[in-house]
């Protein structure tokens, strides 16, 4: 009996281990493309926003966006700019964007240690560093080193991912004058797991206009 419990245990613990496969879903106007793997959409509208998933656990994710003033006149943006909301047969919960002083306090609460060995990895790293709009981040090297480790949790990745990158390159609030660009990461939290079939809906909200952007979550195919 013992033994089919432990057998039990662990099946349930393989299973829980698999996280969703993200997939992004094109729309009119929007175009894909890929960063080592990663899909990237975009689209040209007044924004001209670009959204790619850097990384993400079970429960949250870190993003990067950029935008594009194209108007004649100046834009305030900031992580309010952005809405993200999980969408299923059931239901629609809004998910949270964390702004930049809730960042600081997580990483405060963290006592920095986390933010430490990440800023120690990325030195040592040196180069490997990709551009993304103004922004420039480590992909590979940085972020899978840290999700090698045994000790490392999807979600102690993601808040090394956010804590290295916060002081230089999270998103916070800026004023971007015609012509000019912004870009930055954010770190998104859901009020539940992700599972499959739930739809991962980004809105990047202008002075004018809203562009959508639609992710789907399938599970990984089985192994044979």
């Amino acid at each position: 009996m013992k033994v089919f419990l432990i057998l039990v245990i662990m099946l349930i613990t393989a299973c829980s281990s698999n996280r969703v496969l993200i997939h992004p879903q094109v729309m009119d106007n929007q175009a894909i493309s890929y960063d080592r793997g990663g899909p990237k959409l975009q689209s040209h509208t007044i924004l001209q926003p670009e959204l790619k998933i850097l990384d993400y656990s079970f429960d949250q994710m870190v993003v990067a966006l950029a935008v594009t003033n194209a108007t004649s006149s100046p834009i305030l943006f900031s992580d309010q700019n952005l809405k993200v909301a999980v969408v299923n047969e059931e239901k629609s919960v809004p998910a949270t964007v964390f702004s930049f002083e809730q960042i600081v306090e997580q990483a405060a609460e963290a006592g920095g240690s986390t933010a430490a060995k990440v800023g120690d990895t990325a030195v040592g790293i040196g180069v490997g560093f990709i551009p993304f709009g103004g922004i420039a981040y480590t992909v590979g090297k940085l972020f899978y080193s840290i999700g090698s480790q045994d000790s490392e949790t999807h979600q102690k990745r993601i808040d090394s991912i956010t804590f290295s990158q916060m002081n230089k390159n999270y998103l916070r609030k800026q004023t971007i004058v015609p012509g000019d660009s912004y870009s930055g990461i954010l770190k998104v939290g859901f009020g539940d797991d992700l599972q499959e079939g739930d739809k991962i809906i980004f809105q990047v909200i202008g002075n004018e206009e809203t562009e959508t952007f639609n992710f789907v979550c399938k599970n990984p195919p089985k192994s044979n």
